[in-house]
């Protein structure tokens, strides 16, 4: 088990040897802890190599249904969604399947969901990558994931999971890399967001809490290798601490919206709440703990959202410049900086003054592979890493930069000042982006 805010029992732990008595009674809340977490642990909703379907309480939007209504217009959709498409265009059958199941109310869309199984779903999933004589698809990207979006945003949860494993392009696949077995999915117990005071890392480091529901300090990478996207998420959010509020939305059916941009333009992306699982913790992005019970999953939903708009969580964890990332987030081009500029602090501080993000990537290590997370610096910094930057000074001439890491990174690691001349030999590209 990680560690969760507010972690009590560390601090406790911590005090027991000097004070009478202390040391029993830790071993006694050990084994309560001990039973507790055996407990919590086998009740999540987890499923190896596979996605949990569970009905959960929905109070859904609307009129109650019409049984007969969604029957019959269930039945004349399932067989369009059967049809030959070579008799009739894909393109065709399913703008005619939109049409019928467009105008019913989520309860009874949620009917038809239900009835159509995972076989039906497959079938509309399958119609949308139909190829037509000039080898386009039926639905483009945009389309595709403007039907996915409608979809999980108006079902009840079951019905939302019952998408995302039958119609396979709504979610984004993982590969952890791993032949182990042990790997899944996981509707996880934490909360999507949470503010609170300052807390204590499993590492005993007094740390200031989120002043915000989704923080830029409620970040830790996970298993992937997104450190050019996760960063930059941080970067905005310390910048314009409104961005989140105004980019995640999550859904009354439990689903999440993630808002980026694709040239400029608002690319709303709907996905599951489920989240990629294994040895016994989340594989992705969380807040401060990897605990399915107790982490923030914001920063899951946000990787998971990117995940599906790039195609699968292995095309994000290739890495990508984090200007791409800055674009995806902010809808405007970034700006790259002179890291030999001899005025590079104060116009830095000019930057953060106006609200600018700021994202640094660092020089590879020598002799690092692809992948390798290598110090450089002294132990300071990680080789071939995007950090976010923090804080300047420029009176003492240094910035300082993040670690998407978070605090489950050594203190050392976590939080890096460098000098202008430092600047130099380990930065090897800024970028600044505006957030309002």
């Amino acid at each position: 088990m990680g560690y969760h805010r507010n972690n009590w029992r560390q601090v406790a732990g911590k005090a027991a040897p000097f004070i009478p008595g202390g040391r029993e009674l830790m071993a006694a809340v050990d084994v309560v802890q001990g039973i507790s977490d055996t407990v919590g642990r086998s009740q999540l909703q987890y499923v190896r190599g596979g996605r949990p379907l569970v009905d959960l309480p929905w109070q859904p939007p609307g009129p109650p249904p019409n049984l007969q209504r969604a029957e019959a217009v269930g039945r004349q959709a399932w067989d369009i969604l059967f049809a030959s498409e070579q008799q009739y265009s894909a393109r065709s059958l399913l703008d005619q399947v939109g049409n019928l199941l467009m105008p019913l109310p989520p309860t009874e869309l949620d009917l038809v969901v239900r009835r159509f199984g995972t076989q039906g779903l497959e079938r509309w999933d399958q119609l949308t990558h139909v190829e037509d004589e000039h080898g386009e698809s039926a639905y483009d990207g945009w389309r595709q994931q403007e039907l996915f979006n409608w979809l999980l945003r108006t079902v009840s949860p079951y019905g939302a999971m019952l998408i995302g494993t039958g119609m396979t392009c709504s979610q984004p696949n993982d590969d952890p890399g791993c032949d182990c077995g042990d790997h899944g999915w996981v509707l996880p117990e934490g909360p999507f967001a949470k503010v609170d005071g300052a807390y204590v890392t499993e590492n005993w480091q007094w740390v200031s809490g989120a002043t915000e529901a989704l923080s830029w300090q409620d970040m830790y990478q996970g298993c992937f290798g997104d450190c050019w996207l996760l960063t930059s998420m941080q970067a905005v959010l310390q910048a314009n601490p409104q961005h989140a509020p105004r980019h995640f939305r999550q859904e009354a059916n439990g689903t999440i919206t993630v808002t980026f941009y694709d040239e400029g333009r608002p690319d709303p992306v709907t996905v599951v709440p489920d989240l990629p699982y294994g040895h016994g913790r989340l594989w992705c992005a969380t807040g401060h703990t990897v605990d399915a019970r107790y982490a923030e999953t914001w920063p899951s939903y946000f990787e998971k959202a990117a995940a599906q708009s790039y195609g699968n969580y292995v095309d994000i964890a290739h890495g990508g410049p984090p200007s791409e990332a800055l674009a995806m987030l902010t809808g405007r081009e970034s700006q790259k900086l002179d890291v030999s500029s001899p005025w590079l602090i104060q116009e830095i501080a000019d930057r953060k003054s106006r609200g600018q993000a700021l994202v640094a990537t660092t020089v590879a290590a020598p002799n690092a592979g692809p992948g390798d997370a290598v110090e450089i610096a002294g132990g300071r910094l990680i080789g071939n890493h995007a950090y976010f930057v923090k804080d300047v000074d420029p009176a003492g001439g240094r910035m300082s930069v993040g670690n998407p890491w978070g605090d489950q990174a050594t203190r050392k690691q976590w939080e890096c000042w460098l000098t202008l001349q430092e600047v130099g030999s380990y930065l090897v590209q800024i970028d600044a982006v505006d957030t309002w």
